[in-house]
């Protein structure tokens, strides 16, 4: 299953599954499927089951994902005649691991770490693919950083690494976009991390039937089709396993969290001369079985 939101010329965002080269739109299928079996609310039923809230579809659990299998009627349109927004808008909790690939630590001059570094995203800084990722004003070290992102299925707290997979829906890309002349004016990385459109995410969620191992996963970054980023998620410091593990023995992790796993070597930053992302520019990252998003760099 590979889960979006997507958008149809001016109605409101939808949720649907990529089959092919095409989206269904799931509530208009389950409706569809009910319609013929003569079910008489058909439509009140389908919207309940399938809101336009990714994160609300992940809460429903095993009722939704039953119901998914149930369609027979599928409701489609073709792939390049919608629009793909970014696959959960309204996460909980977006969790970001820092420095979790050894080389991408060496290439930042820091040491590798004893303990997972942890910092936050909020919902402002999710950006749709295609949309604008917008400079702040007075940044002049603007960068990239191509990420492997858990979404979380089932309410996770106290879990064991065996039993951390269990607990994950599927996964996403997100490009942890960093301000890095603001990210280190003090010890913590919030103010390069936080601003608007500084995590654009999708183009879905690729569920674990999709990715039965997310640590066999090549990750890339282009920057006006140069590559600059060629990573490999066999290469984490700290596993998805362990991520999920560890965090859920912090504080519970709910359906609809994001957790970043962190970047692999090839940032701006680290090249010689360091190399910033400008206005005009195009950035487009790639991960094995979740797809590709690309945006544009403009100024806030």
């Amino acid at each position: 299953m590979k889960l979006v939101r997507f958008a149809f010329n001016a109605e409101a965002p939808r949720l649907g599954l990529v089959r092919g080269d095409q989206v269904a739109d799931l509530r208009a299928s389950y409706n569809a499927t009910l319609l013929k079996r003569g079910v008489l609310d058909a439509g009140d039923r389908a919207a309940a089951l399938f809101p336009d809230s990714a994160r609300a579809f992940l809460e429903g659990g095993a009722r939704t994902r039953e119901a998914v299998a149930q369609i027979t009627e599928w409701v489609s349109r073709p792939l390049d005649a919608v629009r793909l927004l970014a696959p959960i808008a309204d996460p909980g909790k977006i969790i970001c691991i820092g420095l979790n690939y050894s080389d991408h630590a060496a290439e930042s001059n820091l040491p590798v770490p004893e303990r997972p570094p942890i910092f936050a995203k909020w919902t402002n800084a999710i950006l749709d693919p295609g949309g604008t990722i917008r400079r702040p004003r007075g940044c002049e070290q603007l960068d990239w950083e191509v990420e492997l992102a858990i979404v979380i299925g089932t309410p996770a707290r106290f879990v064991s690494t065996e039993a951390a997979l269990d607990h994950v829906f599927g996964y996403t890309i997100v490009n942890d976009v960093s301000a890095r002349d603001f990210q280190f004016v003090t010890s913590q990385w919030g103010l390069g991390k936080t601003a608007d459109t500084f995590a654009p995410m999708g183009p879905c969620i690729a569920d674990r039937t999709e990715i039965p191992d997310p640590h066999a996963l090549r990750l890339r970054t282009w920057v006006n089709d140069r590559l600059m980023q060629d990573g490999h998620s066999s290469k984490l410091i700290y596993d998805v396993r362990y991520l999920v593990s560890y965090l859920s023995g912090l504080f519970t992790l709910s359906p609809g969290d994001v957790i970043a796993t962190g970047t692999p070597p090839g940032v701006g930053m680290g090249m010689k001369p360091p190399l910033f992302l400008q206005p005009g520019d195009v950035c487009r990252m790639d991960i094995e079985g979740i797809g590709t998003i690309e945006n544009v760099v403009g100024e806030a």
